[in-house]
This record gives C-alpha cells, structure tokens and sequence, in this order.
C-alpha cells in the first residue's frame, strides 16, 4: 500500500476512498496485536509511580482529542498519505505538460567558514508568511486544490467515523488544519515541479508544521543541556578534567586515569562525578527557571560495554534516574546520542579527538542497534519525547551516506516510538550544510512525508571560526536574522546555542554596563529567531567552567543576559 500511495498513480475519489479503508484495516490490527496488557503512566507522576525502564507500559497510538484540534495518528497517517500521493501525481502531470521552466540565477556565494549561512542554498530566499495567516477560501482556490479539497474532505470524513473517533462533524479547528497541510502539499509540488526549491521549502515545512498540529500533544522544547554529565568534556566538566588531567577528550581522559587509578578506580571516579553533577536538585532548578525540557547527551559507551575502545563502563542508570526526575517534576527528555561508535567526527564532542579520523570509521550499523536498544528501553515513557540519532556529523561524510544513515535510524527508532509520542532530530550542526540534506532528504527519500515528526538539529554558534572572529556585535545580530529565515523554512531544532561572542564584539563594549547590555540583546535576538524553530531549542549548557560565563545557563541569569520570562513557556 504504501509503495502503491508514494509512486504518485493518480486515482479518484473512490479509490482513495478504499485505499484509506484498507489503510485503516492494517493499522487496526497492528493496534490490536500490540495493545494487549497496555499500562498507563501519568506524565505528572512521582518517581515512585515509574516502573523500571526495562518494564515500562507499552506505547499506545494516540487516540485523539478533537476537542483539542487533535486527531488518533491513523487517521493523520492514512490522510496524510492520501493528500501527498494525490499532489505529487498532480505535480507530476503539470511538469509534464508545461515547458521546462529555467531554475533561477542565483549571484555566486562568497566563501564561508564555520557558522556562517550558506547564500546559495534554497533557503535564504522565500519569505514565507506566518502560519496563523488567513489562507484563501475554497472558493478562491484554483479547480485542481478544490477538487482535492473535496476528495480530502471524504477521506477524513470517512476515516474519523471509521475509526471511532467523533460522531458528525470534526471541530473547525481540525478540518483548518487538514485543508492547510492539503494546500501546502499542492504548493510544494507545484513548486518542486517549477524547479523553484526555494519556494517549495517553505510549503513543505507548513505541510509537516500543519500535520503535527493534527496530533503532537507536547509543546515545543525550551530546554538546556545536561552535558559534560555522561559524555565528558573538557569546557561543562572542567573541575573533573583539572582533578584528573590534563587531557583533551573523554578516551583521552580515561587512558590518563587508568594509567593511574587502575580500571576500578577509574569507574569508581566516573561514578561520583555522575552521582554530584546532575542531581534531582539541578531538575528542580531548571523547571523553577521556566524551561520545559532537557537534552541528554550521552555516548554510546554509556549504553553498551565499550570496554575495547578505552572507555568507561556503561551508565544507563543515570540516564533512567534523570528520566524519572524529569517524570516528576514535568519535564520533557530528548535523548541525545552525541557520541557514535567510530565517532561522527574526530572531534571532542564525539568522546575522542583524532586527527587521523575518517567518516569511513563510523560505524553506522552499531549505530543504528544502538539506537534500537534506546528506543526500546524508553518506548512509552510519556516524558521522553525526542531522541536525537547523533551529533555534529562532520562535512566531510558524504551528504548521501547521512540521509543513507538518517532514513535507516529512523525506521529503527520507529519500531519502538510512533510519532505521535516521540520527535527524532537529524543533526546537521552547521546551517551551510542544510541545502544539500534538504535535498537529498525530501528528494530521494520523501523524508517528511515518509517520516512525520522528524527536524533538523541546528547548533547556532556565534565565536567558532575565523568568519565569525571578524564579525562585530552588529553583525552578529544581523546574522539572528538570517537564521530566523531558516528556523521558518525548515522542521527544525536548536539543539545547541550560547552567548559566547568573539574577542571583538566584546572590546566594542566600553565598560562592564554596556557589555552586559550587548550580551542581553544578543540573547534577545537570538530568542527571538529560535522560537520560530517548529521543535524548539537547547541552550548549551546548564553547567560550564566558570571562566566561561556565556555557556552556563545559571551564570547567565544571574548576571541578567537572560531572564526567567525569555525562557518561561507557561507549560
């Protein structure tokens, strides 16, 4: 069924009609053969309420709630793939009966460095309006979006009362949303088939912006990072690096340790760092400051014996304590696999620094069992709602190979977490590099509409690179306003983002008062372009050195950079 709906056939009323039945036929009975024994858990329980990870409920398909614009996930499933088999065909046979339109001359990029926006790309270009905008009435609609109007309208119909979920008709409110994702998926072919991609992002972020309206129950992440915890570094675990250094990188670290504390005496070091750096306490803080979520790096020597690579035992056991802390003071957890076996890059993040790292060394099966095991271990945990396949993939894996890897993560974490329970995130760290994934992603694997409730994960960094070193505080803000473009163009997340600025924006400061109102407006400016992001953001991180005021969270606020209402979400 779903390679028949995705090849674009044209069919009529009837058979969508049928094929939505049929559809509905499967998902009943996978829904029925895995449904038995089902728990509950309340998302506002208290620890004692969490069963252990190994036992928790399993997940259910969302049943709905039309009263608040929500709708069960087969229904969004089953129409989705109905609205997107019915406007590609259409796209299809515009292109085919229209001449070949020129793609648009664009004015050739200078060079760019680290963190520096790409102005070649498909992205920069299109304004695109707000969603809350008021869209044209069926009326005003040209014959071929009216005729799938209506189509749409029986499928939904008739998919609704299949399924149980209301009796007469649905909510404005819901229909708004499905006729929006409709016309938007129209727009995005029309485009596709005009060769004008930079239009056409911008549909397809309000094609998915539309769909997981019609199911996502969560707000949007407003969050900070729990790194340097169970993936140390040298900047958020500088006391742990000064006590048992020098060393570059978590594998580094480990090796020095070893050589002088001995195998158990390094696992017992790791232990007490893990038991005092992250407490129940520092959960409590950061939802009293307003945020709703927190991003958990881990590597994937946390999850499995990595015993042969030079690392420290697995740490599973924390990551489950701060599942069940976020559980009882709501908070959402995404889980964040930040470093992969072979490594993503040969940078620190990853766990260990090499320069002689090639993309070839990673292993992205064992990535992908992982991710498995993760998806497994968390499945129906209403408080973790994202998890994120890696972290900063370096450029040079090829663009193919990632969408290659990310279309496989996908589906692995699929078999455990539905979309309408957990977001997964495909980093692609440097904005520069989101043209080419955009790409390749929708165009050789339909990525959006074969895998809802999927985003980019964005790190927005303002200090790395020699580009942003030449950068002044105005230029900074300006660049705030580029990337709003892009949060508004894409399914996206800031997974990471700071107020550290370079040496240059600082000296335009005269004076401890003048610099301290900069950063604010660099934090405003930023917060102002990463709550456009569909998924949210990450502040990185809620605990650094203090040499480095502008990476901690607390310091941060305490010095007034940010304050408790730019990050309070009323959820």
């Amino acid at each position: 069924l779903k390679c028949f709906l995705f090849q674009g056939y044209g069919c009529g009323p009837q058979d969508g009609l049928q094929i939505s039945a049929m559809t509905l036929g499967i998902l009943g009975y996978r829904r029925k053969t895995c449904s038995e024994d089902v728990q509950t858990v309340d998302c506002k329980g208290h620890p004692s309420d969490m069963t252990p990870p190994k036992t928790l409920p399993k997940p259910q398909h969302s049943t709905g709630d039309v009263s608040r614009g929500m709708v069960p996930f087969a229904v969004v499933e089953a129409v989705s793939a109905f609205v997107w088999s019915h406007a590609k065909a259409n796209g299809k046979r515009a292109a085919a009966s229209s001449p070949p339109t020129p793609p648009r001359k664009r004015r050739r990029a200078s060079p760019v460095e680290h963190g520096c926006v790409d102005r070649r790309g498909v992205l920069p270009t299109f304004q695109l309006s707000q969603l809350s905008q008021t869209q044209p009435d069926e009326d005003t609609v040209p014959s071929v979006e009216a005729e799938l109007l209506a189509q749409t309208r029986k499928v939904f119909d008739t998919t609704m009362h299949d399924t149980g979920s209301i009796e007469g008709d649905a909510p404005a409110e819901v229909w708004n949303n499905v006729r929006n994702m409709t016309l938007a998926a129209v727009s995005y072919w029309r485009e596709v088939s005009l060769q004008d991609l930079s239009k056409a992002c911008g549909y397809l972020a309000r094609f998915a912006e539309h769909q997981r309206r019609l199911y996502w129950k969560h707000p949007r992440w407003h969050g900070v990072n729990l790194g340097g915890w169970l993936l140390v570094e040298p900047g958020p675990s500088a006391q742990f690096f000064d006590k048992h250094g020098p060393a570059n990188c978590e594998w580094d670290l480990t090796q020095r340790m070893r050589e002088r504390l001995g195998v158990e005496g390094t696992q017992q070091a790791f232990k007490e760092h893990r038991e005092s750096f992250i407490t129940e306490e520092d959960i409590r803080k950061i939802r009293a400051f307003g945020l709703n979520a927190v991003r958990v790096p881990i590597g994937y020597w946390g999850v499995e014996s990595a015993e042969e690579d030079g690392f420290a035992s697995p740490c599973l056991e924390f990551l489950d304590r701060v599942v069940e802390w976020c559980a009882a003071h709501g908070l959402q957890v995404l889980i964040d696999l930040h470093g992969a076996p072979g490594g993503e890059s040969g940078e620190r993040p990853c766990g260990r620094e090499r320069t002689d790292w090639h993309w070839e060394d990673w292993r992205f099966d064992q990535s992908i069992a992982l991710l498995r095991v993760l998806a497994q271990r968390y499945k129906g945990n209403p408080c973790v709602t994202g998890l994120s396949v890696c972290n900063e993939p370096s450029e040079t894996v090829p663009a193919e190979k990632l969408c290659e890897f990310y279309d496989r993560a996908v589906t692995a974490v699929r078999e455990s977490m539905p979309p309408d329970e957990v977001a997964i995130s495909l980093p692609v760290y440097r904005s520069e590099r989101l043209d080419d994934i955009w790409r390749i992603w929708c165009q050789s694997y339909d990525g959006f509409a074969r895998h809802p409730n999927v985003c980019f994960d964005l790190h927005l960094y303002h200090c790395f690179g020699q580009w942003w070193q030449r950068q002044s505080l105005g230029q900074q803000l300006r660049m705030t306003k580029r990337h709003r473009k892009i949060l508004r163009r894409v399914p996206a997340v800031v997974g990471e983002w700071s107020l550290a600025l370079n040496p240059r924006a600082h000296a335009e400061a005269e004076g401890p008062a003048e610099e301290d109102q900069a950063l604010r407006d660099f934090a405003a400016a930023q917060l102002d372009a990463y709550n456009q992001a569909s998924h949210g953001w990450f502040f990185w991180n809620w605990r650094d050195s203090p040499k480095q005021p502008g990476w901690d969270l607390g310091n941060c606020i305490e010095r007034r950079w940010l304050s408790h209402g730019q990050l309070c979400t009323n959820n």
